[in-house]
């Protein structure tokens, strides 16, 4: 019933929200769980997404891109890192995320490449490839780090010596960075690989926990913070002088995990440690729809403690992605759906999985480099063949509207 004044109440306001996204066709397939309580969030976020917008956001091109790592193909004889970084580059999009391990450059860019041996990240940043990639022209490096000198972070023992050595690694590359990046408009942004996999083991379900997992999330807690200390050094020591802006995320995966009851990263470790920005790699929140997704958003926002760079709740989604061939129905909608609650949420940063799909379709390892596309999962914007993926249409569409 409407107002007498002429106000609509808010649950006429609620349904004619979703009905107007119903008719504009992007909230028809969740019509049957809105309620009064929800239908207000789901037209917010059916209307945010990027199908529905007049305009991007002006940055678009800065904040949204994808990965490149470990697939088992190639297109060009380039060294395969800079063969992905251009490709990325050609798409339209100005955000790479990149492996950057000095153990294992050769596991993830294999193919037309000759690695040197690397002790350390200032090492890796200065190899012959990396620095070609630091000279194209992305505004945002997404960097998953992991050094030598951090292995070992979840043994018991550990010494302020341990400790000091990881600020000390994550300070000499970042005030690299500073000053590689002084005179540009750069984000380096330094993160973990999942975290929930790397706290308990990758695929363990902690169903229930291990009796010392209170002490495993206290030893993640002051290994994320010794790195946080390190760019948190280098950026007080050079950040005034420098355009760009080096930062460090914790990334989190298993974030629904904590509505079944299950320990969390999102819940047990980040309360107790500050961070520039926190990493959803956000496959548990995507894959159940817009609302689930923004639920997931949100228990991190509550629990996350971000610093004064980003402010309180700065988010940044590190891995989504759908594999085509394993998963083919809606992916341009459910896309489409994914970074409506993106934009809604206002995340900082979003790195799609991946340009080249680094997983096969069926057990057993075919000969690399891959050129049957059947042969793939389909977690990709290019296929073995060359040609765009539906992912890679959509997104490329997306770069390009952008610019």
């Amino acid at each position: 019933m409407s107002d007498p004044s002429g106000f609509i109440n808010r649950r006429e306001f609620t349904q004619r929200l979703v009905a107007a996204a119903a008719a504009r066709g992007v909230a028809g397939a969740y019509a049957a769980e809105t309620s009064p309580a929800n239908g207000e969030l789901l037209a917010r976020l059916a209307a945010a997404r990027p199908s529905q917008l007049a305009q991007l956001p002006a940055d678009f091109n800065d904040r949204f891109g994808s990965a490149h790592v470990g697939g088992k193909y190639s297109l060009t004889a380039k060294p395969f890192l800079l063969e992905g970084a251009e490709k990325l580059l050609s798409l339209g999009t100005r955000l790479g995320k990149f492996w950057f391990e000095p153990g294992s450059p050769r596991r993830s860019y294999p193919f037309h490449s000759t690695w040197g041996s690397y002790r350390t990240l200032l090492e890796l940043a200065r190899s012959e490839y990396y620095t070609r990639l630091w000279e194209m022209p992305f505004t945002t490096f997404v960097l998953e780090a992991s050094s030598p000198v951090e292995e070992g972070w979840k043994q018991t023992g550990l010494t302020a010596d341990f400790y000091a050595a990881v600020t000390g690694e994550y300070f000499e590359v970042a005030a690299h960075f500073y000053r590689l990046f002084r005179d540009r408009r750069v984000t380096v942004v330094l993160q973990n690989w999942e975290g929930d996999w790397l706290l308990r083991g990758e695929g363990q379900t902690w169903n229930p926990p291990p009796p010392d997992w209170r002490e495993r999330c206290e030893r993640m807690q002051s290994w994320l913070a010794a790195r946080q200390a390190g760019i948190a050094k280098a950026r007080a020591e050079f950040g005034a002088r420098a355009k760009c802006v080096v930062a460090h995320a914790a990334e989190v995966n298993r974030v629904d995990d904590a509505f079944q009851g299950i320990p969390t990263m999102t819940r047990h470790v980040l309360p107790g440690v500050e961070v520039d920005l926190v990493s959803y790699s956000a496959y548990d929140g995507m894959n159940g729809g817009p609302l689930h997704f923004w639920k997931c958003l949100e228990e991190i926002r509550a629990h996350a403690r971000t610093g004064p760079l980003y402010g309180p709740g700065a988010l940044a989604i590190g891995e989504f992605g759908i594999p085509e061939n394993a998963s083919p129905k809606r992916i341009t909608d459910r896309y489409d759906e994914a970074l409506g609650v993106m934009f809604a949420a206002n995340v900082r940063y979003a790195a799609h999985w991946e340009l080249y799909c680094n997983e096969f379709s069926a057990e057993g390892k075919p000969s690399t480099p891959v050129t049957d596309p059947k042969l793939m999962r389909g977690f990709w914007l290019v296929k073995p063949d060359g040609s765009l993926s539906e992912s890679g249409n959509y997104f490329s569409a997306l770069w390009q509207r952008a610019k």
